[in-house]
C-alpha cells in the first residue's frame, strides 16, 4: 500500500542563496522509507515572490497606507523609499532573472545593477511592515524571536508579519493534497522562528487533521529548557531534538500505525501538562543518502549555480569556548572520502551543477585530503569550498591538493592573532601555524575568508586591533602579492552564548551574566560584563565599521547581495573581475544653460512630491541617486519640456535655483534641449548639496557622506575647503582667491570632487543669476 505523504519545509529566512542540506537531506531518507515526499524552501519561494513585480506591486498600497502611520522622524526616510517603489517593481524580475544568470559572473556593471534594484526592493519589503528590517541573511521586526508570547502574536498578525502576509496571498498548495498526513518544519536559526510558527498556524487552521513537528538545531536548543507544556504546541504537535533522519521515519510510521517503536529525540504532551522526552540517539553518517533536492527551485537563488551543499562530517571535534554547535549536534563524525565525491557526482549528473559547499562546522584535515584526492583521482571537473582551522598540516602539498581538485576558497577561523586571546577561547590552534598556512593557501591561488572576533573576555583592545591589522594586511597581500582578489575578512563582536562553555561556566572566563529582560525566555544569548579586557561596549564600537548611517536614502547602507560567500566563491570559479559596491554614475559634462534652455526629467527618473508639501523627491536609477529639490520646481513632474525661465518664474531666488539645476545635471536627473545659439556665460561650481562631514581627521582631512547617493569620499583639507567655499556657487576664480591654491592644483581638485559628486559645475546665463557677465580673468579656470 502506498505510503501517505509527508511535506518538509525550511521556513524563511535562511540561506537565499543556495538551497539549505536539511530538507533535501530528510527527503532522500523518507524516499527510501518509501514515504512521498513534498520539499518546500519558503525561505527561496516567499522571498522570490516578495522581490518581483507582482510582489512590490501587491506590497505597495500597504507601504504607503504606513506612511500615515509612520513617527515623524521616520517619515522622511518611508517617505524615500516610496519614491523608489515604482522603478524598482518595473525592474526587478529583470534583475533576478540577470542575478541567476552564470553570464552576470563576467559581467560587474551588471551586476552591480542589478544587486542595487535587489537592494532597493529588500527596502520596499522592509517599509511594508511595522519595524521590518528585511535583507537576505535574517531580519528584525516589531516581534522578537526572544520570547513565545511575541513569535505566537507574529503568528496571528498576518498584517504585521511579513511571513504570515505572504501565506495569506500565497498560500501552501501542498496543503490540498489529501494523502498528506505529516509537515516537518526544520528550524536551525532564530531568524526561522517565527516565520515556522506563522507556517505551523497556517497548516492548522487549513488542516488540522495533518501532524506538525517541527526539529533542527534552534529546536533542540529550544525545547532542553522546557519543563512544561509549552505554549507551541497549540500549533506544533510534536518536537525531535537533535538528529531527525532515524527520527522522522519512526514518528510518520507511528503516526500512521506501520510501527510504534520508539522516536529518538521525541518531546511531545503528556495529555496532562507535562512532557514525554524520548532519548536522543546518534545517526550513522555513513549511512546516510545523497541528498535530494527535486522540488526545489534551484534555478531562483540569489545566485548562479545551484551551488549545493553537502557534508564531509557532522558537529566538531573540537570544544572552543565560544561555540555551542557540540550541545545540538552530538558527537564528532565523519564520512568516507569515497562516499563524498559519490554523492557529488551523482548531484553533479542529476542537477547539472559543477558547483558545491560543504556545510561542516569543521572540515578536518582527513577530510580535506580526502575529498581533494578523491576528486583529483576520479578525474571529477567540480568546484566546491568549505571551512576549516589553521594547523600545521595545512601545507604547501595540502594546498596544491585542495587547488587542483577545484577548490576555490577556504573559510578559516581565525579569530585572534595573539596566542594568549586563543589560549583563553581553548582554540586550539598556533598564531605560528598561521602565516605558513596562509601562504600556501594563497600561493596555490586558493582565496580565503577569514573569521575574526573580537572582546572575547580578557581580551584588550591591543590585541583586539594586532587581528585587525593582520586580517586587513593578510587581505592586501592576497590581492598584490598573490594575485587572488577573492580573499575576504569579517569581524564581529563577541556574542555570549548560554549553551556555550563561557555561558555555562562564565566564572572560569571572568564574566558575569546579565539576565535577560522580563519574558525573553527564548534568549539565547545574554549581555555581560567582565573583570578586566574590553567590555561588550567595546567590542561593538570595534566592529561596527566607522560612522554611522547618514540621514537620508533610507536604501543606500542596505544588504549588499555580494557580501554573500557564494558569490566570492563562484567569482573565484570564474576568474572574474570583482564588481564594484554602488553604481557609478557617468560625469555628465558641464552644462550651458540659458533663459531660452528647455529642460525636462530625464528618461526613467520618477518623481514623488512629499506628503508634507515642502518638496520633491526624484529617483534617477542611473545613478541610484535620490534628490530632493524644493516644491517650486513641480512643472517638471509632468515629464515635458520647460523653458528655464519659466521654471525660473516660480523660484525665490536665483542662487539656490542654480545650485538646483546644476545638482541635477550632475546626476543624470534632467535632459536639456539648447536654445539655438545659447551660451551659459557664468561658469560657476556648486557644492552638490547635501554632504555631511564625517570622521574628521586633525590634517583637516574627513569622510564626505551624501545621503542622496550613499556614496563616502574622503577628500583632503584643501578639497573640503573648496566644497565649503562652492556651497552657494564660486567661480574659479573666487575659488582659487580664496583657498590660495595654484591653477594646477585647483584643476586637479577640482576634476576629483567633480568625478565623485561633491562639487557640481554649470554654465547659466548672467540674466538667470541676476549679475553681470564675469570678466575674462574670472572665468579663465573651466
Amino acid at each position: 500500500m502506498r505510503k501517505p505523504r509527508i511535506l518538509l519545509v525550511n521556513p524563511p529566512i535562511w540561506n537565499v542563496y543556495a538551497p539549505h542540506l536539511a530538507v533535501p537531506l530528510l527527503a532522500a531518507v523518507m524516499r527510501r522509507h518509501g514515504w512521498q515526499v513534498s520539499s518546500l524552501d519558503l525561505s527561496i519561494e516567499q522571498t522570490d515572490w516578495l522581490l518581483s513585480s507582482d510582489g512590490l506591486r501587491e506590497l505597495l498600497p500597504q507601504a504607503e497606507r504606513r506612511l500615515g502611520e509612520t513617527a515623524p522622524d521616520e517619515r522622511r526616510a518611508h517617505e524615500e523609499i516610496l519614491a523608489v517603489f515604482g522603478d524598482t517593481a518595473a525592474r526587478i524580475d529583470e534583475a533576478r532573472a540577470a542575478l541567476t544568470s552564470r553570464d552576470i559572473l563576467t559581467d560587474p556593471l551588471a551586476f552591480t545593477d542589478a544587486a542595487t534594484v535587489v537592494r532597493n526592493g529588500l527596502a520596499c519589503v522592509s517599509a511594508s511592515f511595522p519595524g521590518l528590517n528585511f535583507d537576505l541573511r535574517g531580519n528584525f521586526s516589531c516581534f522578537s524571536h526572544r520570547r513565545s508570547d511575541s513569535v505566537l502574536e507574529a503568528a496571528r498578525s498576518a498584517d504585521r508579519n511579513v511571513y504570515g502576509w505572504a501565506l495569506q496571498h500565497r498560500p501552501i498548495p501542498e496543503l490540498e493534497d489529501s494523502d498528506l498526513a505529516v509537515v516537518g518544519i526544520s528550524v536551525s536559526a532564530d531568524t526561522q522562528l517565527i516565520a515556522a510558527l506563522t507556517v505551523a498556524r497556517h497548516v492548522k487552521r487549513r488542516r488540522p487533521d495533518v501532524h506538525v513537528v517541527m526539529g533542527g538545531n534552534l529546536t533542540t536548543r529550544m525545547v532542553s529548557r522546557w519543563q512544561e507544556e509549552h505554549p507551541f504546541f497549540a500549533y506544533v504537535d510534536s518536537f525531535v531534538s537533535y538528529e531527525g533522519e532515524d527520527a522522522l521515519p519512526a514518528l510518520c510510521d507511528r503516526i500512521t500505525g506501520a510501527d510504534d517503536r520508539a522516536v529518538p529525540g521525541l518531546l511531545e504532551r503528556d495529555g496532562r501538562g507535562g512532557l514525554l522526552r524520548t532519548p536522543a540517539a546518534m545517526v550513522d553518517v555513513s549511512d546516510l543518502p545523497t541528498p535530494d533536492f527535486d522540488g526545489l527551485p534551484l534555478d531562483r537563488y540569489f545566485a548562479p549555480g545551484p551551488v549545493l551543499p553537502l557534508q564531509a562530517s557532522r558537529s566538531c571535534a573540537w570544544d572552543c569556548a565560544f561555540c555551542s554547535i557540540p550541545f545540538a549536534s552530538n558527537k564528532f563524525r565523519i564520512r568516507r572520502a569515497d562516499q563524498v565525491v559519490h554523492d557529488m557526482a551523482a548531484l553533479a549528473a542529476r542537477y547539472g551543477s559543477d558547483t558545491f559547499m560543504f556545510v561542516d562546522e569543521i572540515m578536518t584535515l582527513t577530510s580535506l585530503r580526502g575529498v581533494s584526492r578523491q576528486l583529483i583521482d576520479g578525474g571529477h571537473d567540480l568546484s566546491w569550498y568549505g571551512e576549516t582551522r589553521f594547523s600545521k598540516g595545512l601545507d604547501d602539498e595540502l594546498a596544491k591538493a585542495l587547488r587542483d581538485s577545484g577548490c576555490r576558497r577556504l573559510d578559516l577561523g581565525l579569530e585572534s592573532y595573539n596566542q594568549r586571546v586563543l589560549d583563553l577561547m581553548r582554540k586550539g590552534t598556533k598564531v605560528a601555524d598561521i602565516e605558513p598556512s596562509l601562504q600556501a593557501l594563497l600561493g596555490n591561488k586558493v582565496p580565503v575568508h577569514l573569521f575574526c572576533m573580537t572582546g572575547f573576555p580578557g581580551e584588550t583592545e591591543e590585541e583586539a586591533v594586532r587581528t585587525q591589522e593582520f586580517a586587513a594586511e593578510a587581505l592586501r597581500r592576497s590581492t598584490e602579492e598573490f594575485g587572488v582578489p577573492y580573499s575576504t575578512a569579517a569581524n564581529g563582536p563577541f556574542i555570549l552564548d548560554v549553551l556555550s562553555p563561557v555561558g555555562e561556566r562564565p566564572d572560569l572566563f571572568g564574566v558575569e551574566l546579565i539576565p535577560p529582560g522580563e519574558g525573553e525566555d527564548l534568549a539565547f544569548d545574554l549581555d555581560y560584563t567582565v573583570t578586566e579586557g574590553l567590555t561588550q561596549e567595546d567590542a561593538v564600537r570595534l566592529t561596527s565599521g566607522g560612522p554611522g548611517a547618514v540621514a537620508g536614502a533610507a536604501f543606500h547602507h542596505g544588504t549588499w547581495i555580494g557580501d554573500a560567500e557564494e558569490w566570492s566563491f563562484l567569482w573565484a570559479k570564474a576568474e572574474a573581475e570583482l564588481p564594484a559596491r554602488r553604481v557609478a554614475p557617468a560625469v555628465v559634462p558641464r552644462p550651458d544653460v540659458g533663459a531660452a534652455t528647455r529642460v525636462r526629467l530625464a528618461d526613467g527618473v520618477r518623481a514623488r512630491t512629499s506628503a508634507t508639501g515642502r518638496g520633491i523627491l526624484l529617483h534617477v536609477p542611473s545613478a541610484d541617486a535620490l534628490l530632493s529639490v524644493p516644491r517650486e520646481w513641480h512643472p517638471l513632474l509632468d515629464g515635458r519640456f520647460h523653458a528655464v525661465a519659466d521654471l525660473w518664474e516660480n523660484v525665490a531666488e536665483p542662487g539656490p535655483a542654480a545650485s538646483v539645476v546644476a545638482r541635477l545635471a550632475a546626476h543624470g536627473a534632467v535632459t536639456f534641449e539648447p536654445a539655438e545659439g545659447s551660451d551659459g556665460g557664468h561658469t560657476l561650481w556648486y557644492a552638490a548639496q547635501p554632504h555631511e562631514v564625517t570622521d574628521s581627521r586633525a590634517d583637516g582631512s574627513c569622510l564626505l557622506a551624501s545621503p542622496e547617493t550613499g556614496n563616502r569620499v574622503r577628500v583632503s583639507a584643501a578639497g573640503r575647503l573648496l566644497w565649503l567655499l562652492a556651497a552657494n556657487g564660486a567661480t574659479a576664480f573666487d575659488l582659487a582667491a580664496r583657498s590660495r591654491l595654484s591653477e594646477h592644483q585647483l584643476r586637479a581638485l577640482l576634476e576629483n570632487l567633480t568625478r565623485h559628486h561633491v562639487i557640481a559645475v554649470a554654465s547659466l546665463d548672467a540674466e538667470l543669476l541676476g549679475q553681470p557677465l564675469l570678466s575674462g580673468a574670472a572665468r579663465q579656470v573651466h
